[in-house]
């Protein structure tokens, strides 16, 4: 564990940061959803392991509260790996020379359930399937791209044997009461047109745990489409956008008779490229599918205003007087020159959108996100930003812990590198 908070439960017990938690109660613990689970408000017996040794501690939590254990991971096993070869893997597409995480392909039901990853459900073995129901690890995240196993097996690169089986897990998890949101990575003229409608529709009769379903679209770098020539993909049209947007306010007019709700939600990149207007905010429901790229645009528009306005009362005459320049990718700089119009009006301030484009990934990488920091220098440099400008850069450019961006450039480092103030 990375650390034990001194004076807690745990201190008192004789935990140490350092020391590795092999069981509590008898029960062996393989991640922290199971330290979470077997915890009780009481004395238990922990089993743990110190510099080799074996040690058996009394842990006294009777009050409840915080126990004081701060773990390092939240996997204390081997994170479980993606075995498919999807045809359109990013993470194949990720650059060389970043740090080691970012090549990990992780397909394990504990991280979907933790963190919101998206996984096949085909590396399940009866244990897990157990597991997930009886501790209740809903909702999962799931990648089903077709519910036709052929189709399946071509994108994920895996039997169509294999395929099937991920979404007999999926039924089996919904019956017994799983909640699950549902991906669908668009493939022009693979899951598209009626594979994607026998998707939709299988999704909504057959499988009753599917609460949400997000059809988002390719993502090809031209380099990884000119080393596979061979490859059935192509990149999402306007045309193909369009097509989506229209099936998806056809699907929702029918969810919401049937279920009371829109179901299906399209990314915010098929409406932003397809040049139609954003859906009032309740075409998302209750944003389901927000970290799937799905309602981002909207949400800013709902709440940027609030958000940006309370973060500039706070500062001083001296420091707010220059212009203010809000980060953002490609994709959204028409969407976000209009907001920015009408931030600048409602805050009496000049708000700026800074468009960067994306060198660390290539430019088919449009979004936000995926920025690295120094793709914001590169575009800080040719606004020509000055001491007295403020940029905003989005959290989600950088990891958890907020310290770092993709290509490992810190956000002291970037701050030492810019002329403006960074936040």
């Amino acid at each position: 564990m990375a650390a034990v908070q001194t004076g807690s439960p745990a201190s008192t017990a004789g935990i140490e940061p350092g020391d590795v938690i092999i069981s509590l109660d008898g029960h062996l613990l393989d991640d922290v959803i199971d330290y979470q689970f077997y915890f009780e408000p009481r004395v238990q017996v922990v089993e743990l392991e110190r510099a080799g040794h074996i040690l058996e501690l009394e842990f006294d939590n009777t009050e409840g509260g915080d126990p004081g254990i701060f773990f390092s991971n939240v996997i204390f096993d081997r994170v479980r790996t993606c075995s498919n070869r999807c045809l359109f893997c990013f993470i194949e597409q990720v650059p060389i020379g970043l740090r080691p995480p970012l090549y990990l392909k992780d397909d394990d039901y504990r991280l979907s359930f933790l963190n919101g990853n998206f996984i096949t459900l085909g590396n399940l073995r009866e244990s897990d399937l157990t597991r997930i129901i009886e501790q209740r690890l809903s909702p999962l995240y799931i990648s089903v791209h077709a519910t036709d196993p052929e189709v399946r097996g071509l994108l994920m690169g895996c039997s169509s044997d294999m395929a099937q089986r991920g979404l007999a897990n999926l039924k089996r998890l919904g019956d017994a009461g799983i909640e699950s949101h549902i991906q669908i990575v668009l493939c022009p003229e693979i899951n598209d047109g009626a594979v994607l409608e026998q998707t939709i529709n299988e999704l909504g009769k057959d499988y009753t745990g599917v609460a949400s379903i997000g059809v988002v679209p390719v993502a090809l770098d031209a380099e990884y489409l000119r080393e596979h020539p061979k490859t059935a993909l192509r990149p999402v049209s306007v045309e193909d956008c369009i097509a989506v947007v229209d099936a998806t306010d056809d699907w929702q007019m029918r969810f919401r008779r049937e279920r009371g709700y829109g179901f299906v939600y399209a990314a915010d990149e098929f409406l932003l490229r397809s040049g139609r207007p954003l859906p009032p905010p309740e075409y998302y429901d209750d944003f389901a599918q927000y970290e799937n790229g799905v309602g981002i645009c909207r949400s800013f528009v709902e709440e940027g205003e609030g958000l940006i306005g309370d973060l500039l009362a706070g500062r001083d005459a001296t420091t707010g007087s220059g212009r203010v320049f809000l980060l953002t990718g490609t994709l959204a700089a028409d969407f976000m020159a209009v907001a920015c119009d009408r931030l600048s009006q409602a805050l009496d301030r000049e708000i700026l959108p800074l468009v960067a484009g994306n060198q660390l990934f290539g430019s088919h990488v449009t979004v936000t996100g995926l920025l690295g920091g120094r793709d914001i220098i590169t575009a800080v440099e040719a606004a020509d930003l000055s001491r007295n400008d403020l940029l905003l850069v989005p959290p989600s450019t950088m990891e958890s812990s907020g310290e770092r961006f993709l290509d490992d450039l810190t956000f002291e480092e970037l701050n030492e590198l810019l002329p403006c103030e960074v936040i």
